[in-house]
Order: structure tokens, then sequence, then C-alpha cells
């Protein structure tokens, strides 16, 4: 039996037990909580979108996304981690805007004074590691030897760019997201290839230049790459999208000066500074003739050879980090210059001039276009150009077999000519029952012709026609058709708009 001493032990412990228990349960209790919270703390932000991850090593091509937004196309694949990418291996990191930049794009805190640098391929340093490129080295710079704004602590560089985009994506990204950006300084590079109707759209995460979702051509693409597109192979046959030579040409200037005005005129309004630089001289007089009136001339900036002198890859055009930060030197000397910022000493950089400084000289541009080398026409049989120098004709719209798209765009020497020669097959399809195309020459519509057949034409060039020493001739359809196959059939992207495929075209005497 258990006696009443016992008994009373028992109470004492019992009694001492539920003390602690009460004392210790509600500390693991909270220490539970606290783990919990911790280890939630570590996961990442649920208020995120985390997108899939590609694996493996990424091609030049397959780095990209399309995006929402129909004026820009596509960004940068977003929230890559040193990705290796292009022919350099070089590291891929982008943040959750598709931008090559490690930090977020956030709106601008009140202590900063913001730079943006507005491009493609050459402002997102695509041949060099990121601390190499153009927009830290410029920050770096700024930091170190400009005199800070009252009530600014540190500048910032952000870079707003991706490979492959051209003016039209670059300002409209600007523009539609000029809220959270808050520049104080934008600077809008161009580039060779920045005239470009756009490079596509994105399949998958892989980038095809079959169609301008832009619209700035309908369903074709118009580029300064397309001679090469159409050889599959690098040539030095250069597309004229860019040489302010031909309609096509001045026409996507003119749309260009446009948008760049409206930019700067919504940079005026926020009091944001702007100027303009140009990597390559040939773009300097369609420029000068579109962008407005009321932008100072000081402020468009011909770039010096050493920037794309210094190249990471042999004729890649691609700056290595001295020529990114020549280019960095460059715009501090203009910022400079212009009193936008004040430096504690002179920046050093390399001699750089102004359209204020040097007037644009239109003999550039016809060296850099081979003008005398493109041929009076050209024919395609087989798949074969004859003479090859016809790829030099090639604007926008055509595949390498001679297959266009609804709108295609060539140029041809005009010497002596008074009339345009073509050969059309259209094939029996019915898609294209009832269709008609019109020519276009020198932007004056010339004829229209059914969709039907194969059919050799002569059309005399109107007396209004815009021509110099080349002609342009243009070939717009009101119909066509595709094939259901997603993917490439002898040079074809086979679900793209077609139209008929041209055989000849060429400028001819009486």
């Amino acid at each position: 039996m258990t006696t009443d001493a016992e008994l009373a032990r028992l109470r004492a412990h019992k009694r001492t037990l539920m003390r602690t228990l009460a004392i210790v349960l509600p500390v693991a209790g909270s220490l539970a909580v606290a783990v919990a919270y911790l280890l939630w703390q570590q996961q990442p932000d649920r208020s995120a979108i985390h997108l899939p991850q590609p694996t493996g090593d990424l091609t030049d091509q397959q780095v990209f996304t399309p995006v929402a937004d129909p004026g820009i196309d596509f960004t940068f694949f977003p929230g890559l981690k040193e990705e290796p990418t292009w022919a350099t291996q070089v590291p891929l990191t982008t943040n959750w805007a598709g931008m090559r930049d490690p930090r977020q794009l956030s709106e601008k805190p009140k202590d900063v004074f913001r730079v943006v640098l507005l491009g493609d391929s050459m402002v997102a340093a695509q041949a060099a590691p990121y601390e190499d490129g153009v927009a830290p080295q410029l920050e770096k710079l700024l930091n170190k030897q400009a005199v800070k704004p009252e009530g600014i602590s540190r500048f910032e560089v952000r870079p707003i760019a991706v490979s492959g985009w051209n003016v039209f994506s670059a300002v409209r990204f600007a523009t539609h997201n000029l809220h959270v950006l808050a520049p104080d300084l934008v600077v809008l590079l161009l580039n060779r290839n920045d005239m470009d109707s756009g490079s596509g759209f994105v399949h998958g995460h892989t980038l095809v230049s079959a169609y301008d979702a832009q619209r700035l051509r309908s369903t074709s693409h118009a580029s300064l790459a397309s001679p090469s597109y159409f050889l599959r192979r690098n040539a030095s046959a250069w597309g004229l999208v860019a040489s302010d030579l031909i309609p096509e040409s001045r026409r996507r200037f003119e749309a260009a000066g446009v948008e760049i005005g409206w930019l700067r005129e919504l940079l005026a309004a926020r009091d944001a500074t702007f100027f303009c630089y140009l990597y390559d001289d040939y773009l300097a007089p369609g420029l000068a003739r579109t962008l407005p009136k009321s932008m100072p001339r000081a402020d468009i900036l011909h770039g010096p050879v050493e920037v794309t002198a210094n190249n990471l890859l042999p004729e890649d055009g691609h700056p290595n980090r001295e020529g990114h930060q020549h280019l960095a030197q460059v715009l501090a000397a203009h910022a400079s210059n212009r009193k936008v910022l004040e430096f504690r000493a002179a920046v050093t950089s390399i001699p750089f001039q102004t359209f204020a400084e040097q007037a644009p000289d239109p003999a550039t541009t016809l060296a850099t276009f081979a003008i005398s080398e493109i041929p009076t026409g050209f024919a395609i049989d087989a798949g074969v150009i004859e003479p090859s120098d016809g790829a030099r004709c090639v604007v926008g719209g055509c595949y390498a077999t001679g297959i266009l798209s609804p709108q295609a765009v060539f140029a041809v020497r005009r010497a002596t000519a008074t009339k345009i020669r073509a050969t059309l097959l259209f094939p029996n399809v019915p898609a294209l029952t009832g269709g008609k195309m019109t020519i276009v020459i020198g932007g004056v519509p010339a004829t229209t012709i059914a969709m039907s057949g194969r059919q050799t034409i002569d059309v005399a060039i109107p007396t209004d026609a815009e021509t110099n020493q080349l002609v342009e001739v243009r070939f717009d359809a009101d119909r066509y058709y595709t094939r259901p196959n997603q993917g490439l059939a002898k040079g074809v992207w086979t679900a793209a708009p077609q139209a008929g495929q041209l055989l000849e075209l060429r400028a001819i005497g009486r």
C-alpha cells in the first residue's frame, strides 16, 4: 500500500512537473514558430513570378523571351544566373525585367542620379563580362570623378538594352516604363542595324526572323542583315534599311525620328536630359534629316572609331573592356561639355565630334553600302541567285529560295532604265484565289496583277517615282498562304506567310 507520506511526495512531484511544463511548452512553441518563420524567410519571394529555367549552355539565339508589349517584342530570358552564352561563352545574368543587369529594375531612390543607356547588343556588352560593359564602367567613373548634385548620394547607370533590339524597341521600352525608370539623363546609342524592323518573334525561347511583330512592315521582315540571311552565311553585302537612300529606308528613319522626338518631349517634361550617340557615321544623314529640329545638334554625337576598333572577337563589332571604357569616357566628357554634370577634373577622353561640329557626309553612306556594286537585276534559279551580288538587292521579305512574304522590298541600280521587269510564280493554293499583288516602284504604285500562275511583266518606272542611283521595287500582296509545319524547310520558315516566288527582277531600257 502507498503510505500517506508517499502520496504527498507524488503530489509534490506532479505539481513540480506541471509547473515545468507550463513554462517549457510555451517556450518550445515560440521557438518552433521562430524556426518556421526563419525557414520561410529563406524561401523565394512568393510575390515574385519565377519562370522555369533553361538548362545547359545557351546559344546566341536561345536567350530571349517574348513579352506582351507589342512595341518591344522580346527581352533577354529573365532570371538567368551566369549562363554561358554566345560564341564567347560570356556569362549572362539577367534581372526580372529581362535586362542584363544583376540589379532589379525598381523605382529610383530620391538620393540617386540615374543614367539610362538605351541600345542593343553594344550597350548590353554582348562580347564582354558585365563589369567590362559601358554601363558599369560609366557608373564607376561618375561615382569617382563627378560632383554629386545637391541631395544626391550616388550615381546609377542602368543598361536598358537587349541584343537584337532596334531603335523602336529601345525607345518604346523607355517611354512605356518611364514612370519606373525615372531617369535624370538618357542616352540613346544607335548601331548599324537599329533601323531594322525588328528581329522577328520568339518561338519557345529561340529568336527567329520571319515576322515583323512591331508592324513596321506588316507581316514581313525587312532588315539591314537581309542579304546575309538570304545567303544563309556571313556576307559583305549590307541591306539598305539603314541607308536613307530608298523609300522604305526613308520611311523607317522618319518613323524613328517621330518616336525619338516623343521620348525627348516626355523627358523634357520631367527635367531629364537626352542625347544621342552614333556608333556608325552612315546613320548620320538619315538622322540629321528626321530628328526634330528642336533637338540641339550638339547633343548628337559621332562615335570615335576607337570604340568599335577594340573587339573581343575578330570582325564581331562588339567592343571589349577597352572599347567600352572609351565609350564611357566619351559620354562623361559630353555630359561635362554640356554642363549636365560637373567633374572634379577634366575627363580623359579620345576626341569625338557632334553634328554641330561636323555635318553628316552622305558620301559615307554611299561608300558603306557599295552602291556601285548593286547590280541592275538578278534571277533566282533553284535557290541560286545570279549574279551573286544580286543579294545586295534584297532589302527584306524574301527567303533564300526567292519565296516572298506578303510585303517584300528590293532595290536595283537604275542606270538608264525606264522599266522594271519581274517574273513571278504563284502556286495554285486556295488561299491565293482572287488575290492581287501591287507592284510599287520608287514609292509609287505602278501596276496590280492577279496572284495566279507564272507571269513575266514589264512595268514603266513612274515619272514621280523616288529614285537616285537606285530604284526601289516593292511587292505588296493582299493574300498569303502558310504551311502547318513549324520549322525551316529549304531556308523557309514554313509557317510564315508566303505570297509566291520571285524568279527574276531587273531594271531594263526601252
